[in-house]
């Protein structure tokens, strides 16, 4: 589930960081913002949020975009969600930020859907819904968000409570991240497919590509399952030199079934040919792989 945050904190970092294109006429705005308008109240607290022309100060900011938000600036809405959700210049509140990002969610905000998709799986600020979570995570992957993609994938791949993994599912929305190369959904993919856990025929070979994709990248769990299906030679040729440089990797970033595995391996190989393993763990490490690798 840790996935879930990563993909929460980072949506949340995008929605709050970004800069406004051109410099804005503070005098102007304020005093527009001051006659109620809610798109000069937004602007101003954006300003406020990233010190654009006056000095930063994230009360200020939330104070604006609340302005705004409750005459219904989507815009607004999204920021103080984040606010809120991160304890920005207001007091940390996950009901407020599901609040106000349900709002701008409503309004087509792709950030604010995948936003409160995660917080409807941890159960933050509202209830556990797989169905609800499903729901929004979808509006926000129809837009493109590469987060929302990954965490509709990963919520079919875990489920939720009593809602049971769809593999199919998971495999369709995987896809679109592992084909941009997101090194977690490469690996997902080739589980999936190594077992045939969506319904499909295993296919260890397949499940072998995806997995380097992934192991080139420095995912250690792909480099455990490159590494494991070479020493079991599925989908590749046996190689237990491969096999003991993948495994190494892994092991050393602390993927401890691929330390247990790594032990058997080791036993494996004659000296000569442990020392050439090591010696290719090294290239790996380096990113130099050798032909067809």
């Amino acid at each position: 589930m840790k996935s879930y945050v990563h993909s929460l904190l980072l949506a949340a970092a995008l929605a709050l960081s970004a800069a406004p294109a051109h410099a804005l006429d503070i005098a102007r705005t304020q005093d527009d913002a001051d006659k109620g308008d809610p798109e000069a109240q937004f602007l101003l607290g954006r300003a406020y949020l990233n010190g654009d022309g006056v000095k930063r100060d994230d009360a200020k900011a939330a104070e604006w975009f609340r302005k705004s938000a409750e005459q219904g600036n989507y815009k607004a809405q999204n920021n103080l969600g984040f606010q809120y959700l991160e304890g920005r210049g207001v007091k940390q509140d996950d009901k407020e930020a599901v609040t106000w990002l349900r709002k701008a969610a409503g309004q087509g905000t792709a950030r604010s859907q995948n936003a409160l998709a995660g917080l409807i799986v941890s159960g933050r600020g509202t209830k556990k819904n797989f169905a609800e979570a499903v729901e929004w995570y979808g509006k926000a992957a129809a837009q493109g968000l590469h987060q929302a993609e990954v965490g509709l994938a990963e919520l079919y791949y875990f489920g939720l409570e009593d809602v049971k993994p769809n593999f199919a599912e998971a495999a369709k929305w995987y896809r679109k991240p592992a084909g941009r190369g997101d090194a977690s959904a490469q690996n997902a993919l080739g589980v999936i497919t190594e077992r045939g856990l969506d319904g499909t025929k295993p296919d260890p070979a397949v499940a072998a590509d995806w997995f380097r994709k992934a192991a080139k990248q420095g995912n250690a769990k792909a480099r455990a399952n490159l590494g494991r299906l070479y020493f079991e030679g599925r989908g590749v040729k046996k190689d237990d030199v491969k096999s003991y440089a993948w495994l190494k990797l892994s092991a050393d970033q602390g993927e401890t079934i691929a330390a247990n595995l790594l032990i058997g391996v080791k036993k494996a190989l004659p000296p000569e040919k442990l020392a050439e393993a090591q010696v290719l763990a090294q290239f790996y490490q380096q990113g130099v792989y050798p032909a067809g690798e």
